[in-house]
C-alpha cells in the first residue's frame, strides 16, 4: 500500500516584481543554486532551465559531461512554474522517476512579490520517502537555497562605463541607439537610473534592477558594441534606503 506524503512547501516573498522573480528562477537558477547539490561525477559549472514547455533542467560539469534534473511541465510566465523533479532515492537521474515542484509567483506589494513553492509526489519514493522528505525539507535544503533566493532577488545591479579615449566623437554618432535602447529598458522597470560623470570622458553609471537587466542591456549596448566604451563593470549592489 502507498501512502501519501505530505509536500514540501515553502512560503515567502521577495523584493522583486513578479516577472523579475521568474527570470531569476529560471533564467538565474545558476545565481543562487548552491555548487553543492550536485548529483554529477565532476564538479558544477552551471545549471541551467531552458525557458520553454519540455526544456530540460541539467548541469553542465567542470569536465564538459552534462546532468539532468528534470524537464519543465508548465511554462507560465510570470506567475507559474511547472518542474519535473528525476532524482531518485539514489540520488541518481532516472527519466522513468518524477516527481513535480510548482512554483507560484503573485504580486504581493509595488515592489514584492510571494513566492508559494511545493515539492510533491514524495511517496514516490516508497520506502525512502520519509528519509528523502527529511532532508528536502532540512535547513540546508530547499530552505536555505530560498533565502539564498530572496537575498538575490533584492540585490539591483550598478554597471560603471569606462570611456573610450575616442568618447567625444563617437558618442554623438551611436547616441540615437544607446538612448533608444535605455527608453527600452526603463519602460520595463529595469533601467532605475543612469547617466555621466562629472566629466563624460570618466565614463557614466548605470543601475539596473537585477543582473539579469544589467547583462542584457551591456550585451547590444550600440555603446558597447562600436567602441564608445572602453570597459565595462557589473557589480551586484544592495539598496539600502527605500
Amino acid at each position: 500500500m502507498t501512502f501519501a506524503v505530505p509536500p514540501v512547501t515553502k512560503e515567502f516573498t521577495v523584493k522583486a516584481s513578479p516577472a523579475r522573480a521568474f527570470a531569476l528562477f529560471t533564467e538565474g537558477i545558476d545565481r543562487w543554486w548552491p555548487r553543492e547539490h550536485h548529483i554529477g561525477k565532476s564538479p558544477m559549472k552551471r545549471t541551467l532551465i531552458e525557458p520553454r514547455l519540455g526544456g530540460r533542467w541539467y548541469a553542465v560539469c567542470e569536465d564538459g559531461s552534462e546532468c539532468d534534473v528534470g524537464r519543465v511541465l508548465a511554462w507560465e510566465p510570470p506567475g507559474r512554474l511547472l518542474l519535473s523533479w528525476q532524482i531518485t532515492g539514489d540520488w541518481a537521474f532516472d527519466p522513468s522517476f518524477v516527481t513535480e515542484i510548482e512554483v507560484r509567483f503573485t504580486q504581493a506589494g509595488p515592489k514584492s512579490t510571494a513566492v508559494h513553492f511545493e515539492h510533491r509526489l514524495l511517496e514516490r519514493y516508497a520506502d525512502k520517502a520519509a528519509g528523502i522528505r527529511a532532508q528536502l525539507d532540512a535547513p540546508k535544503g530547499w530552505h536555505q537555497m530560498f533565502d539564498d533566493f530572496a537575498r538575490i532577488a533584492a540585490q539591483k545591479a550598478a554597471v560603471f562605463y569606462e570611456a573610450s579615449p575616442n568618447v567625444m566623437t563617437l558618442a554623438p554618432v551611436h547616441f540615437p541607439a544607446h538612448k533608444a535602447r535605455l527608453d527600452a529598458f526603463v519602460a520595463r522597470g529595469e533601467l532605475l537610473a543612469v547617466g555621466p560623470f562629472g566629466d563624460p570622458r570618466e565614463g557614466s553609471l548605470a543601475v539596473f534592477s537585477d543582473r539579469l537587466a544589467a547583462e542584457a542591456f551591456v550585451a547590444e549596448d550600440p555603446f558597447v558594441l562600436n567602441g564608445v566604451v572602453a570597459k565595462h563593470t557589473i557589480k551586484d549592489w544592495n539598496e539600502i534606503l527605500l
